[in-house]
Order: C-alpha cells, then structure tokens, then sequence
C-alpha cells in the first residue's frame, strides 16, 4: 500500500480546515472552529475542528478523526480516493500502485471501463444506421447534434445481445457486464441478454465525470417508459446528481443551482446556455445530494414540473434543503410544463423569467397547503399548521422566523401565540416524527474515562507513553483499540517518530479507534497537573482491574465451596486476602 512516510507527508501539507470549509460552513471558536455536525441532525453546532491537531471531533455523537476519515465518511470515499484527492491538492506525487492497491480498485476501474466501452456502443449506434429513429426521436424532443456529443447520447439497438457481441470482442465478459448493470440472465437459463434495447441512453455520470450508469428512454412510449441501470459496486443513485460533471464550473460561477427532475428537465434549458442546473435522476431529494451541492453553493432554486408528483417532490426536498442551511427559493412553471417542454416554447427569456419569479419557500409552501385544505374550517387550519411547522422550525434566523409565524397567523386567522405553542412542542432540529436515519446515533465509547484521559496526556506529551508501559502495563488497559493505540505510540516513539494524532488515525483502519483519539484530543488540558491526573488515573484502572479480579474469585470461590474442593478453596481465600490487601493499599 501506500508508504506510511507519503501519507504523513500529504497530512503534514493539508489543513483540515480548509477542506472542511469547502463542505461545511464553519465558524471561529476560540482557536479551533465550529459546524453543526454533518454526520447526525442537530440544532446547535457541536462539531468542533481543531487546525493545531489537525483532527475533528462531533461532542454530540462521537464522529471524529482526521481529514482523511472525514473525507472518506463524507463524502464516501475509499481510503485510497481520498489519499488520491488529498494528493492532487497538495502536490505530492505517489508511488506507482503495488498489486495490493491494484487489488483494491481493480473490479472499480474494471467497471468503468465496461461503462465507457458501452458508452461507446450506444453513440456508434445513434450514428449508425440502425440509429436513425432514435436521432430523430432526439432532434423532435429539441436536442441538437452537439449537445447529444456533448452527454455521450447513444442508442441501444433492438437487439437481444447486441453490446453482449460488442463487449465480447473487446475483451469484456458477461461477468463484468452483469456487476455493471448492462446485462441480465434469463432465469433459470445460462443465456445473457442486454438490459437496454431499442431505447435512447442518457450516461449518467459523477462529479468527476466518470460513468456510473445510464438511462434508457423507450421510443414509442412503451412501458416503464424509463428503465435505469441498477446500484452496482460503483453506482448508488442517491448519492449522485446527473449533469454535475457539466454544470458544477457554471453552478460556482453564478453561486446559485437550479434542481430539476429529469434528463431532458436538464438537457434542454442546458442547451439553451442556462448551464447551471442538475438533475435529481428522477428520485425525491437525498441529504447526500444536497451535500453534494453544498460543495459548490448554499443557494438553490426549485423547479420542478408542475404536476401533482413534482409539487410533492419539491415538498419532500424543502425541509433537507433548509435543515442543510440552504438557501432555496421555488420557482413555479405554468399548469401543464416542464422544464424541458417550457424552454422550447419560451426559450431562455421566459426561463430566466420564471427564475426571477421564484417564491419565497414559506410562500410556497403555505400557498400549496391552503390550497389543498379548506382553511376557513379549524380541523383544516390544524393541518395547515402541523404540516408547516417542521419547515419554520428548521429556520434558524430568528427575525425571519418571526415574520413567517405573522405571516402565517394572518394568513390562517390564527392567534399568533397559538402557533408559537405548537412550534415548542417540536423538539429542536426536528421534525414531528425524525427518521431513524437522520436521528442523531447513540453516543458510545468503549473506553473508560480513565483511559482516554490517559491517552490525551500521552498524545500531548508522547514521553509518557515509557511511564505507562512500565507503571501501569498495557496489559491492565481493558479496551482492545486504547491497548492498540498506546502499543502503536510506544512503537513510533521508539523509533524516535513525533506522535502526530492526525498521522495516528491513519494508521488505523477503524472507525472506533479514530473517534476514540479524537475525543482523547478534544480533551482541554489547561490547568492539570499531567503528572496527578496521570498517578490519578493509572490508580484508578488498576483498582478497576482488582475490583472485576475480586468479583471473578467470589464466583470461584463459591465453586470450591459448593464441590468440597478443601484444597483450591484454601488456595483462592489466600489469593482473595493478598487482592483484598493490594486493594487497600
């Protein structure tokens, strides 16, 4: 793998606050910095990054580690990926991949591969013969020849093994074609037959413009008029916005994105130069999504279609949108458009029109549900409120919450006390009912107080780890990962290493271990007496130890006891009494 000194280089090069910063917002607290934490819903910011450790740790959680694990659990990555990033940004150039490496991203890039060879086969199929339908079909729907290069649009032909024959001559077997999603198998049969045919295919790409997958369209309107490629090893449909890899340069520049549903939703409007859009690949809105803007801008405009399903899509995303601090405005297209039939009638002016019109999400909102509900009767009125709430109680502006709470009592005809009442009912940061996704996870440590106390004084001082070890004893620490933590320290200092926490979470391949250091680091050692606190807590773990050992001789003592073993019953009450006398010293 990768030599343990390239990767203490890329750590020593990055600063984690600045790649944290470009996912979260984050805020000054003294010398380190703060965020309301990205991996559990919460109101108040408990994620707290310090620029001296080089570590982050959520107080509210327990999440922590270094720039690499917040890469790696953020933004899903590998190890490697992130080591990859982290590289390209700071300039240092890795060792050519061993088998071990080649290994790990093999079946990855193998997959790849396959995408971009059937990739190939779809476009040579649109400019084909056999493809004249299909270009047809794209140049009714508005799409020029250019833009359809410009998305690698293609054509799957009316063939049972089609890219099965193309694929097989390029050296790519069934194998890697069905972990790929390009190919199914007729059941109980040996026979593969392609996924797609007969449909136009959209590549469905990720932000680095790599192909994931594609989408199919059916030329006739038959049914399911879409089909997509299924989650592979590669491909989680949640976790992706389609036309990213196109539009995030523009979506920087105008500080702003328009979330559209579909392919065409995006493809048109993009063809008529409004580049900064993306498409949510026809599912409702995901936080990872939304994360993955955030990368690129807080602001976003809504615009979905105007039917029943787009309007409820819309609702769906306007609460993750507002509790990830965007700021979103909804644009409203006329009774019957879309975005893609829209901006081939009224081109980029009128486009550009209904963006400006956006709404207020408070206006939208309200005005679908009094729609929707008689609001002059009070069991409607209820309604109106309880489906309200969740998204004025993730406002955080109090100014503007209060505006909306008059609004929406003048609107309603309701006392505005009344509202208020029921807003406090919500517990913070949530909604009435939280999903257990979004639910902050058990705080949980396996170490004891004592111990990670103990490990904050040596990350601090590494010299303390000899007092330690001959003191104390890794053998009386009872967690497993602090034993592995303080053993890698011993082992590092003794080679006369600098005991860098950043450098020794990457050492470790465990999620527990890299939360266990970083809470060791939040700890806030001003005012201690490190060699008290030290004496302190290695008594403490030791009388811990022989209170566990006293327990365990009671149990075999009372053993002896009931099987008249005269003997080892005199052996263990011996043994008892030293542990009794050791424990009072």
């Amino acid at each position: 793998m990768i030599p343990d000194k390239v990767i203490e280089q890329i750590l020593d090069k990055t600063d984690i606050v600045e790649i944290v910063s470009s996912y979260l917002p984050l805020k000054k607290a003294g010398q380190n910095f703060k965020a309301r934490c990205p991996f559990h819903e919460e109101k108040t910011p408990s994620f707290m990054i310090s620029p001296s450790k080089q570590i982050y740790h959520c107080f509210g959680c327990g999440a922590g580690g270094n720039v690499i694990s917040f890469l790696m659990k953020h933004e899903h990555m590998d190890f490697i990926e992130a080591i990859k990033l982290l590289a390209d940004k700071t300039g240092i150039a890795l060792p050519q991949a061993t088998s071990g490496m080649r290994e790990k991203d093999s079946l990855a890039e193998k997959i790849y591969g396959a995408n971009n060879i059937a990739c190939n086969f779809y476009r040579e199929n649109l400019a084909g013969e056999q493809g004249r339908d299909a270009e047809q079909y794209f140049k009714a729907r508005g799409i020029d020849s250019d833009t359809a290069r410009r998305f690698g649009l293609g054509y799957a032909e009316d063939s049972w093994q089609g890219l099965i024959n193309y694929c097989k001559q390029k050296g790519v077997g069934t194998d890697l074609l069905e972990k790929a999603g390009l190919i199914l198998q007729k059941e109980g049969k040996e026979n593969w037959y392609d996924r797609f045919r007969n449909r136009v295919i959209f590549p469905i790409f990720d932000w680095r413009n790599r192909i994931l997958g594609f989408g199919a369209r059916s030329l006739d309107n038959a049914l399911p008029k879409y089909i997509n490629s299924p989650e592979t090893y590669i491909y989680r449909k949640g976790q992706h916005l389609y036309g990213l890899n196109f539009s995030k340069e523009h979506i920087k520049k105008q500080n702003y994105v328009i979330i559209v549903e579909g392919y065409f939703d995006l493809i048109l409007p993009f063809q008529h130069d409004i580049k900064n859009l993306v498409a949510t690949l026809g599912t409702a809105l995901t936080v990872e999504q939304i994360r993955l803007i955030k990368r690129f801008t807080k602001n976003v405009i809504m615009i979905y279609d105007s039917d029943k399903a787009g309007e409820s899509a819309t609702l769906r995303g306007l609460d993750l949108l507002l509790a990830e601090d965007m700021n979103v405005r909804m644009a409203v297209l006329p009774k019957g458009n879309d975005p893609d039939s829209f901006v081939r009638k009224e081109g980029k002016p009128g486009f550009t029109k209904v963006l400006r019109e956006s709404k207020d999400i408070f206006d939208y909102k309200l005005g679908i549900l009094t729609a929707k509900y008689k609001k002059d009767q009070p069991r409607a009125k209820a309604r109106i409120v309880e489906e309200m709430l969740p998204t004025l109680a993730k406002i955080e502006n109090a100014v503007l919450k209060s505006g909306y709470l008059k609004k929406m009592s003048e609107e309603l005809s309701i006392d505005e006390e009344s509202i208020r009442i029921e807003l406090r009912k919500l517990k913070p940061g949530q909604s009435r009912v939280t999903p257990v996704s979004q639910a902050a996870p058990e705080k949980k440590s396996t170490a004891s107080l004592a111990e990670i106390t103990i490990l904050a004084i040596v990350l601090e001082d590494s010299r303390c780890i000899a007092k330690i070890e001959k003191e104390l004893g890794f053998s009386n620490i009872s967690t497993k990962h602090v034993v592995d933590i303080f053993q890698k320290i011993s082992e590092l200092s003794k080679e006369g290493r600098k005991i860098n926490p950043s450098y020794l979470i990457s050492c470790f391949e465990n999620k527990e271990i890299e939360e266990i250091i970083s809470q060791a680091m939040s700890f806030d050692q001003d005012g201690w007496e490190k060699d008290k606190v030290l004496e302190d807590c290695c008594r403490h773990i030791k009388k811990n130890n022989l209170i566990s050992l006293l327990g365990s001789m009671q149990f075999k003592i009372k053993e002896a006891e009931n099987a008249s073993d005269t003997h080892r019953l005199k052996r263990l009450l011996s043994e008892y009494n030293d542990l009794i006398r050791e424990y009072g010293k």
